[in-house]
């Protein structure tokens, strides 16, 4: 799953308020949204929080690695630079997408979503091929095994940490 869909609720949520009628969640304007997908199966929670668009801008500039050397910018570099990106990536789509519907940008964070999209970001960064803390083909499948078991103990634990949505109409 990607930032901008983690983002895409968080839009959503300062808006909504519950109409006891419709038993549902709706908008301020009183039109109900169509029901959230459940993420109840296994691959849903497996990729509820990696951050796509941090992961596809890191495997390209690991690609890149060998060239970047020319520039005193090692594996480890990357790596991290990339790791602490994914918040920052997460906060300005965030913060964008809430100003374009009117909403204050920095209102109720998601301080779960963001940290488990930073944390599913170093894990399965660690899984890509060639990384350089990680040498060897069993040390890469003990990262693989480690990225899944992390994404799901993040998606088992979203219920301890994320706050509920609010209930404006009350």
């Amino acid at each position: 799953m990607s930032i901008n869909s983690l983002t895409e609720t968080e839009v959503r949520r300062p808006q909504r308020r519950w109409d006891a009628s419709l038993s549902e969640a709706a908008p301020a304007g009183g039109v109900a949204p169509p029901p959230p997908t459940p993420n109840s199966n296994a691959l849903g929670m497996l990729i509820k929080y990696v951050p796509t668009e941090s992961i596809t801008l890191y495997v390209a500039a690991a690609s890149a690695a060998p060239t970047l050397k020319s520039l005193n910018i090692d594996e480890k570099s990357i790596y991290w630079f990339f790791g602490l990106l994914t918040p920052v990536l997460f906060a300005l789509i965030l913060i964008g997408k809430r100003k374009a519907v009117g909403v204050k940008p920095l209102a109720d964070w998601p301080w779960w979503k963001t940290v488990a999209a930073t944390v599913a970001f170093f894990v399965w960064a660690l899984a890509v091929p060639g990384q350089p803390d990680i040498p060897g083909d069993t040390s890469g499948a003990i990262a693989a095994v480690l990225a899944l078991l992390i994404s799901t103990f993040l998606s088992i634990l979203k219920p301890i940490f994320q706050r509920p949505a609010r209930d404006d109409a009350a």
